[in-house]
C-alpha cells in the first residue's frame, strides 16, 4: 500500500467516525442531512455524490411538488461507506 492510499483510507476512516459521533448526537432529532451539508461534511464534489448513488447510497426526495431539497440518512451514508 502507498502512502497515498493509507492517507485515503485514513481520511475516509475519520469521516466515518465523524458521521458516526454525528449520527449519535441526532438521536434526538430525525438523522439526516441535506444534500448541501453532505458534500460540506465529506468535502466531496456533486460528482462524488452522484456515483456513489449509482453504486447504492440511497437519496431521499420529499413527495411534495417543486421540492428540489434532497436529503440522505446519515445511517444510510455510514452503512454506504463502511461496505
Amino acid at each position: 500500500m502507498t502512502p497515498d492510499n493509507t492517507f485515503k483510507i485514513e481520511n475516509q476512516l475519520k469521516l466515518i467516525i465523524d458521521l458516526i459521533q454525528q449520527l449519535n448526537s441526532y438521536k434526538k432529532s430525525l438523522p439526516i442531512l441535506t444534500q448541501k451539508e453532505l458534500l460540506e461534511q465529506l468535502k466531496i464534489s456533486p460528482n462524488t455524490l452522484k456515483s456513489w448513488e449509482s453504486m447504492g447510497l440511497t437519496r431521499l426526495e420529499p413527495p411534495i411538488e417543486n421540492t428540489r431539497t434532497i436529503f440522505y440518512k446519515i445511517e444510510d451514508v455510514i452503512s454506504f461507506l463502511s461496505n
